[in-house]
């Protein structure tokens, strides 16, 4: 006979072993869940590893890019540096990075680089995985590569220096070599800077046209990376001072006439307080627009733009030398506009828009995207080049 107990008791029992059951299970689910659980947590930290790398390694070759684009010739020197300053962070294999420079023109690897072309830098680098899974199926390590390209804006590769060297590039086209004011009159330094092909403004801060440029006050702006000195951009503003002059009551000043045309220069001097005297040109009579190079007025000693004569002192006479006429200044350049991801519609209006001769845009039908010009956007070229554009990069 079983009492009142005995159901209680075997109540406890099947409640006992229940639990130690579903206790077990759970045991049982957690060591098959955890190592799981553990390779999403090492996957997700890897892909966070490897993202940040990629994303450094881009950045590196970007920055890497646009020095080798600024001046070529600094490229041995300073690049390496740059480039392993910027990867000391992200998570390359020790001694796996590698970097490559090279210039280009038209997709091809060049020696001599000029404004215009493009220097592409390539690095390369092992990433090792913590999760030996993931390498099953990326491999272990994962080969990372980065390219940047940036187009160059001055300088040049190799270009040779001494006899048997190489020469120089000539300078960009937009940039125009800066007059040297030495000894210039202030209208004379006007042609030589409009005769050097500048369109920018002369400023002489009020001066008069027949003063002495002071050579060390000239001022050119803006600048622009590639015009180096003695050269700036052909829209670039040029503001200048005078020398002072010895001036008194009653005291006229020499008219500076270097820099003028001799008929200028004739004319010049006759509606001056020293129309009196003579003005001796050169042995033979020159060429009206040849320009006046040098200067002697008696008493000698005086400073043309700058003595001052008093009242009652003798002038004799003024001779003068002359070279050639100003040239006549070349040509601006005109910007090419940057194309790439407009319309070939778009593209064409674009290109005349930015003064381009007629006739200088191929192809001249089709509604496709641009994806690739033949000129380098933002690069200055003389105004009757030519461009073609395409659909493919």
């Amino acid at each position: 006979m079983r009492g009142p107990g005995d159901n209680d008791r075997a109540t406890w029992q099947r409640h006992r072993r229940r639990h130690r059951s579903v206790r077990g299970q759970a045991l049982v689910e957690t060591a098959i869940m955890l190592p799981v659980i553990l390779i999403l947590l090492l996957g997700a930290v890897d892909f966070g590893r490897l993202f940040f790398t990629w994303v450094g390694l881009q950045q590196a070759a970007r920055i890497g890019a646009n020095h080798a684009s600024l001046d070529p010739r600094t490229v041995s020197t300073d690049l390496p540096a740059i480039i392993q300053s910027e990867t000391d962070v992200i998570s390359c294999e020790p001694g796996s990075l590698s970097a490559n420079v090279i210039y280009t023109r038209a997709g091809s690897q060049i020696a001599n680089a000029q404004v215009g072309d493009y220097a592409r830098v390539t690095l390369s680098c092992d990433f090792q995985l913590l999760t030996p899974l993931a390498g099953i199926f990326f491999g272990d390590p994962v080969a990372m590569v980065a390219v940047s390209s940036f187009p160059v804006r001055t300088g040049c590769v190799n270009c040779g220096t001494g006899s048997g060297g190489e020469p120089p590039p000539p300078p960009p086209e937009q940039c125009r070599a800066v007059p040297d004011f030495e000894g210039m009159s202030v209208a004379g330094a006007r042609l030589a800077w409009q005769s050097a092909g500048f369109t920018g403004t002369f400023d002489a801060s009020g001066a008069g046209d027949y003063e002495t440029v002071d050579p060390n006050s000239v001022t050119v702006l803006p600048t622009d990376e590639a015009c180096t000195d003695p050269f700036a951009i052909f829209f670039a503003d040029v503001t200048v001072d005078t020398l002072t002059a010895d001036t008194g009551v009653g005291c006229n000043v020499i008219p500076n006439l270097i820099g003028l045309p001799i008929v200028d220069a004739r004319a010049a001097w006759a509606t001056s307080a020293f129309a009196g005297t003579g003005f001796a040109p050169p042995p033979l009579d020159p060429d009206p627009d040849a320009a006046v190079t040098s200067q002697t007025t008696d008493p000698t000693g005086s400073t043309p733009g700058v003595s001052c004569l008093v009242p009652g002192t003798e002038v004799t006479g003024i001779s003068v030398d002359v070279g050639d006429p100003w040239p006549d200044p070349p040509p601006a350049p005109c910007q090419v506009p940057h194309l790439i991801d407009k319309t070939r519609p778009v593209g064409q209006s674009q290109w005349y828009g930015a003064g381009f001769a007629a006739g200088t845009f191929s192809p001249t039908n089709g509604n496709f995207t641009i994806k690739s010009q033949s000129l380098v956007g933002l690069s200055y070229v003389p105004c009757a080049s030519t461009i073609t554009v395409s659909a493919s990069p």
